[in-house]
């Protein structure tokens, strides 16, 4: 990991500036420090990779000449996915043609490239793009589902590779095991898997069955849910799952636990549910438990769920009415609007700039947590990610110090941060996709980071000491 680790970015935390979803014009107004930071230690945070053209820290690993697709957009780096011991997986577009130009990293090396040959199919078909979801465990195993440029019909896989090895897990049109008679669908998506090795997925538009019953959720040979068949308890009604959410699947690292977002049978105002090891915990249309809210979840009102590897969940989402926002963890509510940032302070989280005000939450085994949301301060700097309630990570309007000198010279700042796009790991490490700006506010490229949050954490000295002394 650390060879490909390309720049160093110097922040101080104790400056607050931050952001908004919408791209704000930056200024130098700075936030007085919160007294819940004061005192903290600072995180260390690195360039992993930008886009920013000619940049090192733009060149593809493996592939001399080619660059990761230049642009202010957020889709350059997808969303990073990690085990507890660090390890972590993406998807990035390049600047090689456009059948070939999508490549799966892992840990900042290039281990699959659309339009190459697929080992697992002999060489007689090539990858094709690669879907959002992904997994890696404490192992290096990892996995992934692909559409490959194999006959229509039998074109779609998840694949795991185990020690560079190459298998198929699921393939379209293939018999499913775990349920005679049926075949997996065109659509195999939502890859987990656990320290294992255990593959989980969705195939949705199953043959062999009923219609309604043609959306699976599986976890290696076990169905922990089907459409038209599951009743998952805990719900306000008694309806059969009728869909998965896409992306929406989470595994513990263990396996002994799971979080699958979707809608049930019945009534559009009510359907949408979150259910954690077969319970529903949140429904739109009902209270949050444990909550002392008086509104219940507005419909849509689900915006984002999580389970980490230690399987603690969270859900965040907004209520009806006051369309008040908030992040549920694990029956508890950590932020709300209108509640302090960060232990003590006066700034507080804020809708007014982006309606619905968090936009992250990742946590990891220990129970630590970082979230990500917009509070009501300048609307240049009002974007910020906190870990576990009591410092800022990282805030919009932070300079980027993309040649690595330890100067806010490069004209550069942190932008926007991608939904959900983040991941902690055990030992402390933070790693988050950010769009990037200039001092005049135009978004110029984007980039994956990585914070060291082991010393704000107690966890050790800092596993970036060295290279921030």
């Amino acid at each position: 990991m650390t060879s490909m680790l390309a720049r160093t970015v110097a922040l101080t935390l104790l400056l607050l500036t931050g952001l908004a979803i919408a791209q704000d014009e930056l200024t130098d107004q700075r936030v007085p420090p919160s007294a819940s930071i004061q005192g903290a230690t600072v995180p260390a945070i690195e360039i992993v990779f930008t886009n920013v053209t000619g940049d090192p820290s733009a060149a593809v690993p493996g592939f001399p000449g080619f660059e990761f697709f230049p642009g202010g957009g957020t889709s350059n780096f997808d969303r990073i996915y990690g085990s507890p011991n660090g390890n972590w997986i993406v998807s990035a577009n390049t600047t090689a043609p456009s059948t070939e130009n999508e490549v799966i990293l892992v840990n900042g090396v290039t281990s699959a490239r659309e339009g190459t040959p697929a080992p697992w199919t002999g060489g007689a078909e090539n990858f094709g793009v690669f879907r959002t979801e992904m997994a890696i465990n404490d192992n290096g195993d990892w996995a992934f589902s692909t559409n490959t440029d194999g006959p229509s019909g039998n074109d779609e896989y998840v694949v795991r590779v185990i020690n560079g090895s190459f298998a198929s897990v699921a393939q379209e049109g293939q018999a499913i095991l775990a349920v005679p008679g049926a075949s997996w669908g065109p659509v195999i998506r939502n890859v987990v898997m656990d320290e294992l090795g255990n593959v989980g997925l969705v195939s949705s538009g199953v043959t062999g069955v009923d219609p309604s019953q043609s959306e699976l959720l599986v976890l290696g040979p076990i169905v922990l849910a089907q459409s038209g068949v599951t009743v998952p308890p805990g719900q306000v009604g008694s309806e059969f799952w009728d869909n998965f959410d896409f992306i929406d699947s989470h595994l513990s690292a263990d396996g002994s636990r799971w979080l699958i977002q979707g809608d049930l049978t019945g009534d559009t105002a009510s359907d949408d549910v979150v259910v954690v090891d077969g319970n529903v915990v949140v429904q739109e249309g009902s209270i949050l438990s444990g909550s002392s809210f008086s509104e219940a979840v507005d419909t849509s009102g689900i915006v984002g769920v999580h389970m980490d590897a230690g399987g603690n969940w969270f859900v965040r989402g907004n209520n009806a009415g006051t369309e008040q926002d908030w992040v549920y963890r694990n029956g508890e509510i950590i932020a709300s609007t209108g509640a302090p940032v960060t232990t003590g302070s006066a700034e507080l989280w804020s809708d007014i700039d982006f309606s619905d005000c968090f936009f992250l939450h990742a946590g990891n085994s220990r129970g630590d947590y970082v979230i990500g949301g917009v509070t009501d301060g300048d609307s240049a700097s009002n974007g910020v990610l906190v870990a576990n309630g009591e410092f800022v990570v990282v805030r919009e309007g932070d300079p980027v110090d993309l040649n690595g000198n330890g100067l806010d010279d490069d004209n550069l700042f942190f932008n926007t941060f991608g939904n959900d796009d983040g991941y902690l790991s055990d030992t402390g490490l933070f790693y988050f996709t950010a769009t990037i700006k200039e001092a005049s506010g135009s978004p110029v490229a984007q980039g994956i980071f990585v914070a060291d949050l082991s010393t704000a954490l107690g966890l050790n000295d800092g596993i970036f000491a060295d290279r921030f002394e």
